[in-house]
């Protein structure tokens, strides 16, 4: 009807395993067989485990001692969590590239409200196809989705769209997808409350959505019952959030081939521009300082500029950061990593100027460290 809201659309990323698919994208050997990350397989406790090991009974939070006895052909890594965290990180900056809407609830997943704002909106099923794509050609994820109209619907189709699927529930339809689900799908649900339920023959969700009112506010509650017949329809629950802009901008990439020349290295700052400028796009945000820093052997180099006006442009970064790395990448067989930062980040009309007062200050001015 004319006036009215638009449906929701809320995507879900089940990012399975996260910290398996970095250890194979680092390591491609690793794919197709079980891994297990967390230590060597004899102190602590599991902290991812691929399918494959999985399906032997592997679980995360498991003893790794445990799990070696249960698949002890798997492969076990320590894990790297600096290497999770920037991954993670550049997921965020994809998701961030389709919505300002995003929110991470953990590592393995994220959640982005794609509801059209307007007639000249990107469908988003056309939306969910691209980040699924860029995720694997960019960063070498696997990654399942779910589109639906509410947060519950979606998360259950990206579990069911494993591996690597995109499933949509249907307009009109979610009613129904969501009845034939297990009330064990409502997240954070208590375990001696869904005893409770399903000691009443409360097992899915229509069910629960469906049962007597008395008999259900006698098992859990008036105040639970409601909450748990509200979240049964998918309702009630919070929107996504905006994302907050971060105070700073930073992308990296290590120098695997230490044959690479200086040319070599300045295409790796040229990606490093178009990805940092990219991030700053949904929030409409211009970066005051560009610094490039060079790892050599255990010695960090960095040299920075300050711009004014400030910047957002791809071309632009990318011209500045290769005039900043230039007297770093000699030689350049020694670099061992590559990092660009965009700091001072402010919308065009609050990027406040470098030498305020100043009646020459109209004109582009830098400072070099």
């Amino acid at each position: 009807m004319k006036g009215d809201a638009p449906r929701r659309s809320i995507l879900h990323v089940d990012l399975d395993a996260l910290f398996v698919s970095v250890e194979r994208s680092l390591e491609p050997r690793l794919r197709g067989i079980p891994v297990i990350v967390g230590g060597d397989g004899a102190v602590g406790v599991v902290a991812a485990a691929s399918p494959e090991a999985r399906d032997h009974g592997v679980r995360a939070g498991q003893p790794l001692a445990e799990a070696r006895r249960l698949c002890p052909g798997a492969a076990f890594r320590p894990g790297d969590l600096e290497a999770y965290a920037k991954v993670s990180e550049e997921v965020t900056s994809v998701l961030l590239t389709a919505s300002r809407r995003v929110e991470r609830p953990s590592a393995d997943e994220a959640y982005l409200d794609l509801t059209p704002e307007g007639p000249h909106s990107e469908n988003p099923v056309r939306v969910a196809e691209r980040i699924k794509d860029e995720l694997q050609s960019r960063l070498g994820l696997d990654a399942s989705f779910g589109l639906a109209s509410s947060r519950l619907a979606a998360r259950i189709a990206s579990g069911r769209a494993r591996p690597r699927g995109l499933l949509i529930v249907i307009p009109g339809y979610e009613a129904s997808f969501l009845a034939r689900q297990p009330v064990a799908a409502l997240r954070d649900l208590p375990p001696h409350i869904e005893k409770a339920l399903v000691a009443a023959g409360l097992t899915s969700l229509g069910e629960l959505e469906q049962a007597d009112e008395a008999i259900l506010e006698a098992l859990v509650g008036r105040g639970i019952a409601q909450r748990l017949r509200d979240a049964a329809r998918g309702e009630g629950e919070p929107a996504v959030p905006v994302a907050t802009p971060a105070a700073w901008v930073q992308e990296g990439t290590p120098v695997r081939d230490r044959r690479s020349d200086r040319d070599d290295l300045l295409l790796l700052l040229e990606g490093l521009a178009f990805r940092a400028s990219r991030r700053l796009r949904p929030f409409g945000l211009l970066a005051g300082t560009i610094a490039v820093e060079v790892e050599r052997g255990t010695a960090t180099e960095r040299r920075s500029e300050s711009l004014q006006p400030a910047v957002g442009d791809e071309e632009t970064i990318s011209a500045v950061a290769a005039r900043l790395a230039m007297p770093l990448l000699e030689p350049a067989g020694a670099v061992r990593a590559i990092n660009l930062r965009l700091s001072r980040l402010a919308p065009p009309d609050r990027q406040a100027a470098l030498f305020p007062g100043n009646p020459g200050a109209g004109g582009r001015r830098r400072r070099l460290v």
